[in-house]
């Protein structure tokens, strides 16, 4: 073997030898917890270990697009929203969990609670327009939205009890997202229901939206007989009859059962049951609407109009829900909390643990409705 050959074997001995000690030196450092791991396990951390050490790297934004994938269509929709601020924050594609940290999460919020709001108006606003800004529950749920996505990935890459730490960051024990500020109230009073009610039903007439009038007056009426059913829920509602069973669209992917709700259809809204009766569904409102968005904007529209015809400014569809509640709860019908809280399908987190061994008495609820709804007069829809 020449000289040259001999030279260039011992540099690849050397090597190996240096190779073989990082091994070893990776090896001593997992302690017990490499009895723990498989051979296919222990080769791959080797390898990346070897290549320059252990250092993880994931895009935010292509996790959090697929954790969204798995989510409800609402849901998705509020954390898509957060993510597309992330991305105007930073003005980049690309976001490696690694960067966020405590300082990352004070400029975000710097920037979320100082950047106008992106709806409406303020989108196609002209330079003389003032902008709105975002409401301080908008900032809140951005990053709650940010933590819990964060939470899951740690969650779905790290194994503690392997010793498998990948994202050994935690930015929100440092940062602390502020509570949720509460949804302001909405409710409307009794003689204002009343009122909506006895509203009188628009005829065919030009110049005038009245399909839209009337579908916004029943949407109403029969969300605020259902107990606050919402708009998506009387969108997808399945055929049902005496009892309208559905699982409630906006928390099901959250809830372990699932957000089921039933609702006694009382006698009083008969008439608007079959005013929009459906062959597949319950109602037929996806065969004049693309979506639940398109039927909840239709909603809103009717009801701005309608409210300002008796008096009464921003008149929303969340109302009926808000006003059920109120009117429960009032002297006038006595319904205790905890009975409005099963009628409006809300977690009571106190409670959580109880009630998995306690079934629904669906009764108290049904008896509930029935003694709010007793307060109208509802012949002028019969």
């Amino acid at each position: 073997m020449t000289r040259g050959g001999k030279i260039k074997n011992v540099i690849i001995l050397n090597k190996c030898a240096d190779i073989i000690n990082m091994c070893r030196e990776f090896c001593n450092g997992k302690g017990f917890d490499i009895a723990n791991m498989t051979a296919d396990e222990l080769r791959s951390r080797l390898e990346t270990y070897l290549a320059g050490g252990e250092r993880f790297r994931l895009d935010f934004f292509a996790y959090a697009n697929e954790k969204i994938g798995s989510m409800s269509r609402g849901t998705g929709g509020l954390y898509t929203s957060t993510m597309r601020a992330v991305k105007r924050y930073i003005r980049r594609e690309f976001l490696d969990i690694s960067e966020i940290n405590s300082s990352f999460l004070k400029g975000f919020e710097r920037f979320i609670s100082n950047e106008p709001s992106q709806r409406g108006g303020n989108r196609n606003a002209s330079r003389s327009y003032e902008p709105q800004k975002k409401g301080e529950r908008a900032v809140s749920l951005y990053m709650s939205h940010l933590r819990h996505l964060h939470n899951m990935a740690k969650d779905d890459y790290n194994n503690e009890d392997m010793g498998i730490i990948r994202i050994p960051y935690s930015p929100f024990k440092v940062y602390k997202v502020k509570p949720t500020y509460s949804t302001r109230k909405r409710a409307i009073s009794i003689d204002m229901i009343q009122k909506i009610i006895d509203f009188p039903y628009e005829r065919e007439r030009k110049g005038v939206d009245w399909r839209r009038l009337n579908v916004a007056k029943d949407c109403f009426l029969l969300s605020f007989a259902l107990m606050g059913m919402n708009s998506a829920d009387l969108f997808y509602c399945k055929k049902c009859k005496n009892v309208l069973v559905y699982r409630r669209r906006k928390t099901e992917s959250r809830r372990s059962d699932f957000a089921e709700m039933r609702v006694k259809i009382e006698s009083v809204i008969v008439r608007l049951m079959e005013e929009y009766a459906d062959m597949e569904r319950m109602f037929n409102f996806h065969t004049h609407y693309k979506d639940e968005h398109a039927l909840n904007k239709a909603i809103n529209i009717g009801l701005k109009e309608i409210g300002k015809k008796l008096g009464l400014e921003n008149l929303e569809f969340y109302a009926a829900r808000h006003s059920w509640a109120t009117i429960a709860c009032s002297s006038l019908v006595g319904i205790d909390k905890q009975t409005v809280h099963e009628a409006l399908n809300h977690v009571d987190e106190k409670m959580k643990v109880t009630d998995i061994y306690i079934d629904r008495d669906w009764n108290n609820v049904w008896n509930a409705n029935k003694k709010v709804l007793a307060l109208f007069d509802w012949s002028s829809i019969g």
